[in-house]
């Protein structure tokens, strides 16, 4: 199944529900992900795409300058965690 739709939803402890939704409006999957997983989504999903648009290199470039200024400080940490 492919997901071509979803909404988020607040969670009583902080973090956030998303589901996922088929072409008919039908929820296929949830998922919870914390505040800061959310908030990251965008930064990797531009990374993503500069990956398959420009190569693994501009991606990796673009992700270690958002991560040194600051913009990314918990993608910073669970990297070097990992």
């Amino acid at each position: 199944m492919t997901a071509t739709g979803f909404e988020f939803g607040p969670l009583s402890n902080g973090n956030v529900l998303i589901e996922f939704f088929n072409d008919g409006g039908k929820a296929i999957n949830t998922q919870v992900i914390t505040r800061e997983c959310l908030a990251r989504i965008p930064v990797v999903a531009h990374a993503f795409f500069l990956a398959v648009e420009e190569g693994k290199e501009a991606a990796q470039a673009y992700l270690d300058e958002m991560s040194n200024s600051g913009h990314m400080t918990d993608f910073k940490q669970e990297k070097e965690g990992a």
